[in-house]
């Protein structure tokens, strides 16, 4: 029982994250970015604000440019660890 939940959890996290419509370069980039302004105690609501203002942001852009721009801020991110 306990195998079929996972595998169920796993399944529906995988198309999830299919359909999501940020490239997972900028999910990840968005994680770290979280990861730190938790570390600095930003408040909860002042993230969910900030990461909807991500979305919009790379939701509006082309998928190459936003790749590009998350990449950048994912080596960016790793230097600040």
């Amino acid at each position: 029982m306990n195998k079929f939940f996972l595998l169920s959890m796993g399944i529906t996290l995988a198309s999830l994250t299919a359909c999501s419509k940020m490239p997972s370069e900028c999910q990840e980039s968005w994680n770290k970015m979280e990861k730190f302004g938790k570390k600095l105690g930003v408040p909860k609501e002042e993230l969910q604000k900030r990461k909807k203002e991500f979305e919009e942001n790379i939701e509006q852009m082309d998928s190459k440019e936003a790749i590009k721009l998350c990449s950048t801020q994912n080596s960016i991110l790793e230097m600040a660890k």
